[in-house]
């Protein structure tokens, strides 16, 4: 009988000569090496650290062996069959690839005692601090992360603008960051301050989250900012003296982190304008009154009316006081139009990537979808009512919630997932319902929650 090469020489044979070994090679040798050991069980879950959910679908490995588990619904997995020894134990899933980041291998001792290992993502900490090594960042620099969703759905809102806004060195003047939101949602900025309040907010086609302040614990904070149709609101404010009760002429007035200032008027009055809904810190100075600030709680669509009262002397003095007049009557909800329920919207689900593609492939009469090569979609009537052609395209005027989008191209984009209803009114029943700019038609789209 011909002598036979011992498994465990061919694998050194071939490392020293420099050949390569195969996956299959080393795995058969490792088995043949243990064929006598006992064997031990590998189980345990792999979550999210993110979601704070299973991770369902997550390959798990001992490294350099042909031993490895698919996490189930429940994000549990279990390893039999393992011979005793000392393993580096790893994981993949496709959220690792899109946060792009790996937790690296985990040593462990197999015996004949089942081993329990629980597995996780990288929080977003840590995955917001790596990436933001990378980036050129001042010496004060902050870190804020976020998702930014859909209050009424919870569907993420790829491509939001999130500002971030913060008082700068000068008093009562403002600095700010933007960025905007991956597809899945989420934001994050690394040149934020950190040794100060930081503003943060988002719009997105017609809709807002509510600002509001937070503050950087060690360099870093989170923050997830939901999106409703939220109207500005107008503030008229009064400084007065604690004492006679006479408006304070000549104080600056300024909402922390943004753009509103105003100084007071002879009678103490001043006025902010269209001030997005949210929590903000009211500041005043003055030269006789010093520098005074409160919290401002600022509402969706109203007339706050602020009464501030001031004192020279260094005392606790009474908060300010809000109050809200009465909004003006809403006009009643318009009728008529071609309404797209969301039964009809799902029947196009699959094929449709966006708003636009859900009414091309709906074939609405006489709406025309086209794909500018400019990379901007317009949605418009026929060329019989509105002037479409090479050269350019007249749209329609469009609608999110029955607010009028600053952004229409971002609106044609909105997810059909996100989409309760849609109505489409033609040029001539637009242009009596709307008014001067509706003459082209218009298209209402309602999302989900509203």
């Amino acid at each position: 009988m011909p002598y036979q090469t011992p498994p465990i020489f061919l694998a050194i044979a071939i490392v020293l000569l420099g050949l390569p070994a195969t996956r299959a090679s080393r795995a058969k040798v490792h088995a043949q090496v243990d064929a006598g050991a006992s064997q031990g069980v590998v189980t345990g879950s792999v979550w999210d650290s993110i979601s704070g959910s299973p991770l369902e679908d997550a390959a798990v490995f001992l490294w350099d062996t042909p031993h490895r588990a698919v996490s189930d619904a429940q994000g549990r997995y279990r390893i039999e069959g393992v011979p005793e020894g000392e393993y580096s134990l790893l994981f993949f899933h496709t959220r690792l690839g899109e946060m792009g980041v790996s937790p690296g291998p985990l040593a462990i001792a197999v015996s004949g005692t089942p081993l329990e290992v629980d597995l996780a993502t990288p929080s977003r900490a840590t995955v917001a601090r790596s990436q933001c090594l990378l980036e050129a960042r001042p010496s004060n620099a902050g870190i804020i992360a976020g998702r930014v969703y859909d209050g009424g759905s919870g569907v993420p809102l790829g491509g939001s603008l999130v500002t971030l806004s913060w008082e700068s060195d000068e008093r009562a003047k403002a600095a700010w960051t933007h960025v905007r939101t991956s597809p899945d949602g989420w934001f994050r900025a690394c040149d934020v301050p950190s040794d100060r309040p930081v503003l943060a907010g988002v719009d997105y086609i017609g809709r807002q989250s509510r600002r509001r302040e937070v503050d950087l614990h060690d360099g870093y904070t989170e923050v997830d900012l939901p999106l409703y149709a939220l109207a500005p609101s107008h503030i008229t404010g009064t400084l007065r003296d604690a004492t006679s009760g006479v408006g304070i002429e000549g104080a600056v007035a300024w909402i922390r982190g943004t753009g509103f200032t105003a100084l007071s008027d002879g009678r103490g009055h001043f006025e902010f304008d269209r001030v997005p809904a949210g929590t903000y810190m009211l500041m005043m100075e003055h030269i006789a009154y010093g520098t005074k600030m409160d919290t401002l709680v600022v509402s969706t669509g109203q007339r706050l009316l602020v009464d501030m009262m001031l004192d020279t002397r260094p005392i606790p003095i009474a908060p300010i006081t809000v109050s809200t007049e009465p909004p003006p009557v809403e006009m009643a909800r318009r009728r008529g139009g071609i309404v797209i329920t969301r039964d009809e919207i799902d029947t196009v689900r699959q094929r449709s990537r966006d708003a636009s593609d859900v009414i091309r492939s709906l074939r609405v009469p006489g709406v025309i979808v086209r794909h500018q090569s400019n990379g901007v979609i317009c949605v418009g009537y026929s060329t019989g009512q509105v002037k479409m052609n090479r050269a350019g395209c007249v749209e329609m005027m469009i609608y999110v919630n029955d607010v009028r989008a600053t952004d229409p191209d971002m609106a044609l984009r909105l997810s059909p997932d996100a989409i309760e209803r849609m109505v489409i009114y033609k040029p001539v029943e637009a242009g009596n319902l709307f008014g001067l700019g509706g003459g082209n038609g218009v298209w209402a789209i309602y999302t989900r929650g509203n």
